[in-house]
């Protein structure tokens, strides 16, 4: 599929590798932003994953996290959505063709260049890009007002965080709970999900992890993966401080079955936290 994509700093390697995976795992609508470059990203990625001894389990991670987040979103009953640092994501593509749900995404405005210009390459992503109920937010993640950019409503507000909180280091994240849960008990209540596997929790990396980590940086203007020696229960306990009520958390593969997730039988390493007001 030929594509030129608008030139932007603002699209990581993540964003790339995550559009591909889904695309890779045939989830719906991921066909839609699916590219040439994108799946170079993913093919790249998995060859020195292999050389570091890590097999090719990441993408089936990516997708138990993914879907499983599908399934929260699915079970919660929301009807207004706040996908931060979306990226190429295709669940707002999806979500949105139900007409009674209001989704915004937010992310850096080059990435929403690359995504509304895939999505026109086609007649079904411009009917995507002609939705109402789908809206593309340009912001900065930590410095947004979540007042801003949620979507219009007085019900309950689920947010998603996907392979975010990996970049934030304790302070950072605290800050965002905080944040987040007092705009959610002060608008209706609401569910936060994100993933964050713990460092203590993930083998020390080696040689080819650490070239990754250098690729991921460049690709990022520095961005790396934070890593400190909280473990989950901290995570879930600053959560509480921060003032939501309640948090679970969910290891993906030991739900896959129940949950309907692909590849069920893959043994994967994702933590997913559902915290709510």
């Amino acid at each position: 599929m030929s594509f030129k994509p608008p030139a932007s700093k603002d699209l990581a390697a993540t964003a790339l590798y995550t559009s591909a995976t889904w695309a890779w795992g045939k989830l719906a609508h991921a066909k839609l932003l699916d590219w040439v470059n994108a799946r170079l990203v993913f093919r790249i990625t998995n060859f020195f994953l292999w050389i570091a001894g890590k097999g090719g389990k990441l993408p089936y991670a990516l997708l138990h996290r993914h879907v499983l987040m599908d399934r929260l979103l699915e079970q919660s009953g929301a009807r207004r959505v706040l996908e931060l640092a979306a990226g190429l994501s295709r669940r707002g593509v999806t979500t949105t063709a139900d007409p009674s749900m209001s989704y915004v995404e937010v992310d850096q405005a080059g990435v929403f260049e690359v995504k509304r210009a895939l999505l026109a390459r086609s007649a079904e992503g411009r009917d995507v890009l002609a939705r109402s109920n789908l809206v593309f937010v340009s912001a900065d993640v930590s410095q947004m007002s979540f007042e801003e950019v949620a979507p219009e409503g007085s019900a309950p507000l689920f947010v998603i965080a996907e392979g975010l909180l990996v970049y934030f280091d304790a302070d950072t994240q605290a800050a965002l709970f905080r944040k987040l849960a007092s705009y959610l008990r002060a608008n209706s209540g609401g569910s936060f999900v994100f993933d964050f596997v713990p460092a203590i929790e993930q083998p020390p990396p080696g040689a080819a992890s650490r070239f990754l980590d250098r690729l991921l940086a460049a690709s990022t203007r520095g961005a790396a993966f934070v890593r400190d020696n909280r473990t989950r229960d901290d995570v879930a306990s600053t959560l509480i401080a921060c003032g939501f009520d309640e948090v679970e958390m969910i290891e993906p593969y030991r739900v896959a079955e129940a949950r309907g997730l692909p590849f069920p039988s893959v043994r994967s390493q994702q933590l997913v936290y559902w915290a709510r007001i």
